[in-house]
């Protein structure tokens, strides 16, 4: 059994400087791509770039990977006639506090074969590789896994194939999740939604692959879908895609990996995607990572680049309205939830129909909506890359009002505070009672006023009677005989909850109500107060 050397310690071979394997080639200054996104990418040469290709690809232990075309000292090189450039060898860099990259060594001195090398990635707590190379006359990937030698520190065993599709189809870019032991990688075999897709398998316990399947067509277009990234809390998934709407090239998406369906692909944005190739999208904590972007249009000549973000704030203003009038509706709950079902904020709307929050850049949000008297509501919203504000309006559907024994039961009247003023929201809800009274020509209604305890029993007594007026003067308004009307107000002598002094915020809420009673016979009211 042939056992590959492993570049695990990254000492120089054959007694050879650190500074013979740095490259000479400049330091590219940090750059922002784009000064009118909300996600920034500031992208920052990593030191290991040259004239040819480098792409990066995962991290084993503490090094960083990359596949790259250069020839570098005893690395032997090959060229592909095919595609009239160098094939990739994989190496392995020194990676420091800040995220730099040095000293690239060869990863394995027959883990790297005569053809071209793809990407790699690591299971089993580093323990197992997951590798890709192209075969003698054909530039289609194959997968294959090896063992780390755990007696023989720095050497791989058991190298294998792991069959997926037959040589006529390729199988690139794997991912490996230790969140549920499975294999990402992208894929032009049969069956897909056209160029390359993105699947997942599980993982055997002989370390083959089962119940593959294909991602979708929320994650897969029908063009070419690569290099697959799951972040390690197992909530996104991003991947480089020719497909979906890019700016040219590969451009860098994210879907949400929600109860293993794949929703919400958004574009990263102009902060980070041009016209060119970006792929190789690597996080290593939530603002920071690593990029390979193409140099050129016309074939593969990646440079590996790490980013910071720097996000600026977006909020989110949300406008409760009722669907006709657009009038906009105050104290309604509103209850923001993430694409994973977490509560963002749970409050009611202020006095203008609205609720104000932060909100990330590409995530979407769902926004429920409840009030007495109307039609439950749910929105959906996803936060965009460009605009420091997005306003979304909710209108909700007012229910009928019922008729209850003798009484039309509607949602509760809001007046100004300390005043019988009738705010707008509550003509909506008189409105009803004038529905009800023009189908049924015949009832007549007596309107009876209540307050909560709050107050001296002669000012809520003369705040009461005021009010009844109030709602019956809408009526009249609206077209309402005032023959079909009467009013009374009660003050505090009627509570619904007899609580005193110790009634709660609801119940002082419910005890402040108006009435509308449906008498039996017609009430002739006094002509004078019209």
């Amino acid at each position: 059994m042939k056992k590959l050397l492993l570049c695990v310690f990254c000492v120089p071979f054959f007694g050879m400087s650190q500074d013979s394997f740095i490259d000479d080639s400049p330091t590219i200054n940090s750059l922002a791509l784009n000064n009118d996104s909300l996600l920034k990418f500031i992208l920052t040469d990593t030191g290991i770039n040259t004239e040819l290709s480098e792409i990066g690809a995962t991290f084993f232990k503490d090094k960083f990977l990359i596949v790259s075309n250069k020839k570098r000292r005893h690395t032997k090189t090959t060229f592909n006639e095919s595609l009239s450039q160098f094939n990739n060898n994989i190496y392995c860099t020194n990676v420091d506090k800040n995220g730099n990259l040095s000293f690239p060594l060869q990863f394995s001195t027959v883990l790297d074969s005569d053809f071209n090398e793809g990407s790699m990635t690591f299971a089993n707590d580093d323990k197992t590789i997951y590798f890709t190379h192209t075969t003698e006359n054909s530039n289609n990937f194959k997968l294959y896994s090896a063992n780390l030698d755990l007696e023989i520190q720095g050497y791989w065993k058991d190298v294998r194939e792991i069959p997926i599709t037959t040589n006529d189809f390729s199988v690139e870019t794997p991912f490996y999740n230790k969140i549920d032991n499975t294999i990402y990688f992208s894929s032009n075999m049969p069956g897909g939604f056209g160029g390359y897709d993105l699947y997942v398998g599980h993982i055997k316990a002989d370390g083959t692959l089962e119940n593959i399947k294909n991602l979708g067509k929320e994650v897969n277009s029908d063009k070419d879908e690569k290099y697959p990234f799951v972040t390690p809390e197992n909530n996104y998934i991003y991947f480089s895609s020719t497909g979906h709407d890019t700016f040219g090239g590969y451009d860098v998406f994210r879907s949400s990996i929600v109860e293993n369906s794949y929703i919400n692909t958004r574009n990263l944005g102009s902060g980070l995607n041009t016209t060119k190739d970006e792929v190789g999208y690597i996080l290593v904590s939530k603002n920071r990572g690593y990029i390979s972007i193409n140099k050129e249009d016309d074939k593969d000549n990646f440079d590996v680049y790490r980013f910071d973000i720097h996000q600026q704030e977006q909020q989110l203003n949300i406008v409760v309205v009722e669907t006709n009038s657009k009038i906009k509706l105050p104290n309604a709950s509103v209850v923001i939830t993430d694409e994973f079902g977490q509560v963002i904020k749970e409050t009611k709307t202020n006095d203008k129909g609205e609720v104000k929050l932060i909100i990330e850049p590409l995530t979407a949000y769902n926004i429920s909506t409840n009030k007495e008297g109307y039609e439950p509501n749910a929105n959906a919203v996803t936060a965009s890359t460009q605009n420091n504000f997005v306003t979304e309006t909710i209108k909700m559907n007012q229910k009928k009002a019922e008729i209850v024994d003798d009484a039309i039961v509607i949602e509760n009247i809001f007046f100004d505070f300390n005043k019988a003023t009738l705010k707008e929201e509550s003509r909506l809800s008189l409105d009803k009672v004038v529905t009800v009274m023009n189908e049924i020509p015949e009832m007549t209604l007596t309107i009876n006023a209540h307050t909560d305890n709050k107050g001296s029993d002669k000012y809520n007594l003369l705040l009461s009677q005021k009010r009844a007026k109030s709602a019956y003067d809408y009526l009249i308004t609206k077209g309402i005989n005032k023959s079909r009307l009467s009013h009374n107000g009660y003050g505090e002598s009627k509570p619904l909850h007899d609580c005193g002094s110790n009634c709660t915020e609801v119940q002082d809420l419910e005890n402040r109500r108006i009435e509308f009673k449906i008498n039996k016979t017609i009430e002739v009211t006094d002509a004078s107060e019209n």
